[in-house]
């Protein structure tokens, strides 16, 4: 699909997804993207726990190789892939659309200052009951399509985590569609307690 075509799927209700890794997806996406990172082993299991069935989505792919393998594991999740993008973000680019970006925060500076942020935990009950940051709200990343609308941050923004990046990226850009106010959290919980950062642990 062109960028055009593009355009217009999205103003008729698509949704772009992005298979890119983290890093090229936070510094520039399709507004709107959802990111779920390429992986060829289990791309279409997560597709299928994190969006619902049927919905219409536009693909963005790079490199080429991972183009059609996106495509394929995306409908195989039962997804409705009108398309991907011919291209990539490039193509994009010429074409005059703007692009999003996701900012990241680095687990020094929340917790440096913790209460600027509503801390938001997405990984599953069990993982937050082991251990979490103090203060944050649980949100797993499997629920997040049918509630991120309800979610308020009372003027904070939403600091979203999980174990390392996965789960997190896929919230904080839905989030994001929302017009909510969002940093990912880089290194996830993984890199909170190996600094030796607290924790709280239990129900």
């Amino acid at each position: 699909m062109t960028p055009t075509e593009v355009q217009d799927a999205i103003r008729a209700g698509a949704v772009p997804v992005d298979t890119r890794a983290l890093e090229p997806f936070a510094a520039g996406h399709l507004p709107g993207a959802v990111e779920i990172e390429f992986n060829l082993a289990d791309l279409a299991e997560r597709a299928a726990m994190l969006i619902p069935r049927g919905v219409r989505v536009v693909v963005h792919a790079e490199p080429e190789r991972a183009i059609a393998a996106s495509v394929g594991l995306l409908q195989d999740a039962g997804l409705e892939v009108c398309g991907h993008l011919e291209g990539g973000l490039a193509v994009w680019r010429a074409a005059g659309y703007p692009v999003a970006t996701l900012p990241l925060a680095d687990v020094a500076e929340l917790h440096a200052d913790p209460a600027h942020h509503l801390v938001l935990d997405v990984r599953e009950p069990y993982e937050f009951r082991h251990g979490r940051i103090p203060g944050a709200v649980l949100l797993p990343s499997g629920e997040a399509w049918d509630h991120d609308g309800g979610l308020v941050a009372d003027g904070r923004p939403i600091a979203v985590i999980c174990s390392g990046h996965a789960r997190a990226a896929f919230v904080a850009s839905l989030l994001a569609r929302s017009g909510l106010p969002v940093r990912l959290v880089a290194g996830g919980m993984f890199e909170w307690e190996r600094r030796g950062y607290p924790v709280v642990r239990g129900a």
